[in-house]
């Protein structure tokens, strides 16, 4: 099983702290199977049938001469300090076993507590790791809330279901074999007839456990199913109730939530069969040792007491509830592996966006930013092609056209977000593959459309990332985004909480917070996807004037859909269908009468009939 190889790898780390516990456990059933074994002196004693003997018996690893040896010893005490005494003794060292049995397997089950957490903690790191480190392509194809299932639901089943039962694997088996050990040391006839019993009852349950990790596989991926539905409702909210659709919602998750529901059902009862067929087929086994057990004493066997009868069946009915407890583990180990195999796919995932060895850091650039002869897909569905793009660098350009012109892919590309498909992307000469990612994206400010925000204090929001960092810079990148004003309006100023995802502010004050963000970098280079789309025409023009010093030192990308945010520039492009159809200044483009003129007057028309 790939999930049992993944998990024994990950226990080879603690080999050292697995042989102590497996060492507790032999000590914990030594200690358990001997305070079992008393129970034959203490009922020789009680009923009176312990032979005088004046002599210590001689000694031989048999049953009959260490219940000859434990009679003497008692004899002893009986003449010396009479039966009470005897009792108490025997009683006591009963006691002093259990107590013992008991230290042990605490002291088992303390030392592997910090196995499980450990391999929960390195599963969660790796989870988030990968989380951050996997491209935004495979988010585009993938369900955000079967990605959280696999890293909360997944991470939990692997301790409950897996750990857990390895955990009850060191121990039980261990248990059972010392127990198993005794038995036929006591009588091995009615042992082989147990030993031939058993496996009968092992292959009953085995069948009820293979059904189950069937039924697993399908309620994990079920599960991963109603998660995107409930993520894709709460980011949706203000949609969903916009257009009146609850009750469709709430009828498609009902359906989603009942085949779901069927599975579980399936899952339970299969889990739950398994423990009333462990225990009737247990009972059976126990009524079939009695009936073979008095045989041997009623027949020929003199050396099978009565005595030793009820011992046998008080150690024999002490491996039911291990037996069963092991049965059960390797049932919730089926079913648990399931999970690891979700969780290490989703780890097996490959980094698209890699970096090549020797990778150089890059800090500035001193000529250009060139796009040669590029081509990007969506996977089959073409957005860029064959596109050329000079950007000098201290230069102000611009990007427009309609939606899905491919405008923010070139802003994806310039960050590494994804790969060109053909062409490459150059930084004064210098291939972007070639780059230190994390160094190539440092020297970006990105402020997109949708202003993602952290649920946090605006100042954090704003700093993000960024460590010893000077207040006043904060309040001079805050003013310049004109985020300053409303900031300080709020109860706690910078230290406001924004809310999950930003809800606490409108939809402009999150992009100035954004804006305010990138500007606090100082990065070479800006880029603004839609950046101020949320802003109204006061707040742009005030914020493009207070802008103009800091475009006049910097490289400026402008990606736009609102043509008065790119009138100011020094080239702007017009793109269409992934190809550059126009390209000059405002006014030349004006001037052309082209493509570029038409979206003008397409959205002068529009404002008139919204002012109208």
């Amino acid at each position: 099983m790939k999930g049992l190889e993944k998990i024994v790898k990950q226990l080879k780390v603690f080999k050292f702290r697995l042989l102590a516990i497996s060492l507790l456990n032999i000590l914990s059933a030594i200690f358990a199977v001997f305070s079992i074994a008393m129970l034959a002196p203490f009922l020789s004693l009680i009923f009176n049938k312990t032979e005088v003997a004046t002599v210590p018996p001689q000694w031989s690893f048999s049953i009959d001469s260490i219940v000859r040896q434990m009679q003497y010893i008692l004899m002893q005490i009986v003449e010396n300090e009479g039966i009470t005494t005897a009792l108490i003794s025997l009683v006591s060292m009963i006691v002093v076993c259990f107590f013992l049995t008991k230290i042990f397997a605490y002291s088992a089950t303390w030392l592997m507590a910090k196995i499980r957490t450990n391999i929960l903690q390195n599963y969660r790191n790796k989870l988030y790791n990968q989380i951050l480190i996997l491209p935004l392509s495979f988010y585009s194809r993938s369900k955000k809330g079967d990605i959280l299932s696999r890293c909360i639901n997944d991470v939990q089943e692997i301790d409950t279901a897996i750990l857990q039962s390895i955990q009850q694997l060191l121990c039980d088996p261990i248990l059972i074999c010392f127990y198993l050990f005794s038995l036929a040391f006591i009588n091995w006839q009615l042992t082989i007839f147990v030993l031939l019993v058993l496996p009968i009852a092992g292959l009953i349950i085995n069948r009820i456990q293979r059904k189950l990790k069937q039924i697993s596989s399908q309620q994990k991926h079920q599960q991963g199913v109603l998660l995107s539905l409930l993520e894709e409702s709460l980011y949706g909210l203000r949609v969903v109730k916009s257009f009146a659709i609850e009750n469709k919602l709430i009828r498609r998750f009902g359906q989603f939530n009942d085949t779901y529901n069927k599975l579980y059902i399936n899952a339970y009862r299969q889990r739950d069969l398994s423990s009333p067929m462990g225990e009737f087929l247990g009972t059976i086994t126990v009524v079939v040792i009695l009936l073979y057990g008095s045989y041997l004493i009623v027949g020929s066997d003199s050396h099978f007491s009565a005595e030793l009868f009820i011992t046998y069946i008080a150690m024999f009915s002490q491996i039911i509830n291990p037996a069963k407890a092991t049965a059960d583990s390797v049932a919730n180990l089926k079913k648990g592996f399931v999970s690891v195999q979700r969780v290490e796919d989703f780890l097996a995932e490959k980094e698209v966006i890699t970096e090549v060895e020797n990778a150089k850091s890059i800090t500035n650039f001193s000529q250009s930013i060139d796009f040669q002869d590029i081509s990007f897909s969506y996977e089959d569905t073409e957005v860029l092609k064959n596109f050329t793009w000079h950007i000098p660098k201290g230069k102000t350009v611009a990007v427009c056209g309609f939606s899905g012109a491919g405008k923010s892919t070139l802003a994806n590309l310039l960050l590494r977000f994804y790969d060109v498909t053909k062409g490459e992307i150059l930084i004064d000469g210098t291939n972007i593959k070639t780059l230190n990612i994390n160094s190539l994206r440092n020297i970006f400010g990105l402020v997109s459309q949708d202003s993602i925000l952290f649920n946090d204090t605006i100042y954090n929001n704003i700093v993000l990332g960024m460590e010893n960092i000077d207040y006043e810079a904060v309040i001079h990148a805050s003013k310049l985004a004109k985020a300053y004003e409303f900031i300080m309006q709020t109860e706690a100023g910078f230290q406001t909480m924004v809310g999950d995802r930003g809800t606490q502010l409108s939809g402009g004050q999150r992009q100035r917070i954004s804006i305010a963000r990138a500007l606090l970098r100082r990065p070479p280079v800006l880029i603004f996807d839609e950046a101020t789309s949320a802003l109204d025409a006061t707040i742009e023009h005030d914020l493009q004037h207070d802008l103009q010093p800091i475009f006049e030192k910097t490289t400026v990308i402008i990606i736009a859909h609102r043509l008065s945010t790119v009138s100011n520039a020094d080239e702007i492009i017009v793109l269409n269908n992934g190809k550059i159809i126009e390209q000059g200044t405002h006014s030349q483009l004006l001037n052309a009468n082209g493509h570029y003129t038409k979206m003008m007057k397409l959205q002068i028309s529009s404002k008139n009939d919204v002012t109208e």
